[in-house]
């Protein structure tokens, strides 16, 4: 992999998820209780992993914390994501479990139609093994949590006064940070990640402006709401909510879009851009994802992001 020098004035150590990735594509509309021909593909994934990746190749000293299993997909998660640039000493391997593992099908437009996640192993990621993460000595890092980990490691670690950002991962997940929404410095949700996490409708981009509205009031420094292909909401503290509109790309695979629109967020604010630059660079993160078969794009580098922006690398 060829990117820009990891910036090691500004590292971030990301806690979360690392599985396989099943990714299956039907070549025509899938039917209940019926086989579809496609194409399956299996990648090294995971919210928190596939950031740590995007992190690295757009140029972030970025180290991981998370636990795999003692078998084939746990040794291939390691070695792939190590050879991407990320740090892998906080990884644990966890003898007797079996490494996380997702599961997505998606129909012919790229949209996901139905996924199944085994997650389970990311309960042995306690506070107590957090404690034991090198990577978390680094009390000068930005954290970056996915709400795959257990409630009270989230909580814990929100609790360290760090400058936190956090994916909410699931509409069932993202309950996890209720209580502690004023210690988020970042927090990205989808509409119904949002929906789920408020109590209030976001089925309109009104609402979603509006939800937004409501992170903020919550103690959120920094929020961004994606919309599905209409675009995003964002706010931040001082600022009222605006939406940002999509634009039309090509549409390969859905996954992992959203971990790269919170990989380039993240990257660009640690590097001292304002939100507003931050949104855009995430999007064209988000973007060059789509088009990939992967949840990790090959072609995401910093260049690449700054040419998808049209601006000069």
């Amino acid at each position: 992999m060829t990117s820009v020098a990891p910036d090691v004035l500004c590292p971030v150590t990301v806690v979360g998820g690392a599985n396989m990735d099943i990714s299956a594509k039907a070549g025509s509309v899938m039917r209940a209780g019926d086989s579809t021909p496609g194409a399956i593909h299996y990648s090294p994934g995971g919210v928190g992993r596939n950031i740590a990746e995007n992190l690295a190749r757009l140029g972030v000293s970025v180290d991981l914390v998370s636990v795999v299993g003692d078998d084939a997909f746990g040794k291939q998660l390691l070695a792939s994501t190590a050879a991407a640039g990320v740090g892998v000493s906080s990884v644990v391997t966890v003898p007797g479990r079996r490494t996380a593992t997702y599961l997505a099908m998606h129909q012919p437009d790229g949209e996901v139609a139905m996924a199944v996640n085994d997650m389970g192993i990311l309960e042995s990621l306690t506070p107590s093994a957090c404690a034991l993460a090198p990577a978390l000595k680094n009390s000068g890092a930005w954290l970056l949590l996915d709400c795959n980990l257990p409630e009270a490691t989230i909580a814990h670690l929100l609790s360290l006064g760090r400058k936190v950002a956090v994916d909410g991962v699931s509409v069932a997940k993202c309950r996890r940070i209720a209580e502690a929404l004023s210690s988020i410095h970042l927090l990205k949700l989808n509409h119904l990640e949002a929906a789920a996490l408020s109590g209030l409708p976001v089925g309109t981009l009104e609402q979603c402006i509006a939800a937004v509205q409501h992170f903020l009031d919550s103690g959120v420094k920094r929020v961004l709401i994606s919309f599905g292909a209409s675009g995003s909401a964002w706010g931040q503290r001082g600022e009222g909510p605006v939406f940002r509109p999509s634009r039309s790309v090509p549409v390969v695979s859905s996954t992992g879009a959203g971990d790269a629109l919170l990989s380039g967020l993240v990257a660009s604010l640690v590097r001292g851009s304002p939100m507003k630059d931050a949104v855009d660079y995430g999007v064209a993160c988000a973007e060059l994802t789509l088009s990939s078969t992967f949840a990790n794009s090959p072609e995401l580098t910093h260049a690449a992001v700054r040419q998808q922006m049209g601006l000069p690398a």
